[in-house]
């Protein structure tokens, strides 16, 4: 499971990464010939919505994977660690199944539009192709948190994520 986790955070990591840097890079690019040389570049306004669907479902994986996501956490403070652990496993699992099931209805939405065989209207790229990118990042966030089931069931410690134990901080020395 170490080596599933570890090879899902790169493949993450590096598509976040270079899909940062290239919306960053386009935009500035942009701006310089708009700003400069008098001209806008047609596509950068295209590509970078394209790089910010991958952002937006890859970052869902990634962040789940941190145990980044947001919790409400009022009602799960109140519990001992073996009613956390409990809820913990339960709340990942469904969250497991949700993503499966968001995953399903966008492969449903991606086959119509590959039927449709929609372009965008710049690069003339398939829609379709762009688009496997929300299903691939629900899937990926379905395995976090499925990691996350699997390692509470196999740990006597509660986990929010795969590898990440549920801890507080604690409080500095002065501080308020």
């Amino acid at each position: 499971m170490n080596r599933l986790f570890q090879m899902i955070q790169k493949i993450e990591a590096f598509l976040l990464a270079w899909s940062i840097i290239a919306i960053a890079a386009l935009s500035i690019g942009n701006v310089f010939c708009r700003a400069v040389l008098g001209f806008s570049v047609s596509f950068t306004g295209e590509l970078s919505q394209f790089l910010i669907i991958i952002v937006t479902f890859v970052g869902l994986s990634y962040a789940a994977s941190r145990g980044r996501h947001i919790r409400m956490t009022a009602f799960y403070d109140q519990l001992n660690q073996r009613w956390r652990k409990i809820l913990m496993i339960a709340i990942s699992g469904l969250t497991s199944l949700l993503m499966l099931i968001l995953a399903w209805y966008a492969f449903e939405y991606i086959s119509t539009v590959r039927f449709l065989e929609t372009v965008s209207p710049v690069l003339q790229v398939p829609l379709y192709l762009v688009y496997l990118f929300v299903p691939l990042g629900l899937l990926l966030t379905a395995i976090q948190y499925g990691l996350t089931v699997l390692k509470n069931l196999t740990s006597p410690d509660v986990y929010i994520s795969y590898s990440q134990k549920d801890e507080y901080e604690t409080t500095v020395v002065g501080e308020l």
